[in-house]
């Protein structure tokens, strides 16, 4: 069972960067512990020329490149449906494509870094 279910909203405030807001809850409470709430912008689609090494000569592709991470809620002993909502502001790269891009949102216990649950989110093509 998925423990934190999110709706994500996009926004490019200026050509270098993405505005992504959050709106969710928990579906269970947390324990005393506490957990983070992470958000990590990925990119597929990469290709990899290796002109050294075990993979000398190979082209290799590359999916789910995590090229930006964040922390957008710190959690303890959050009840569960309540309302979360928060913005995250992600610098972006030279050749940001928002059709090979997404994010994944994931609940880490603290400590031990436990994952609780993620959800995947596909950015908009046109964004």
């Amino acid at each position: 069972m998925m423990l934190l279910m999110v709706q994500a909203t996009f926004q490019r405030p200026t050509p270098e960067s993405l505005q992504v807001t959050l709106k969710g809850s928990l579906r269970a409470k947390l324990d005393d512990q506490g957990a983070d709430v992470m958000v990590a912008l990925y990119e597929s689609g990469l290709v990899t020329d290796c002109k050294n090494g075990d993979n000398k000569g190979r082209v290799i592709a590359n999916d789910f490149v995590v090229r930006k991470l964040s922390k957008i809620w710190s959690l303890k002993n959050h009840p569960p449906k309540k309302t979360l909502t928060g913005t995250i502001d992600f610098g972006l790269w030279d050749g940001f494509n928002s059709a090979k891009c997404g994010i994944v949102v994931f609940v880490q216990q603290r400590g031990t870094h436990h994952i609780f649950g993620s959800q995947r989110i596909q950015l908009p093509v046109d964004l």
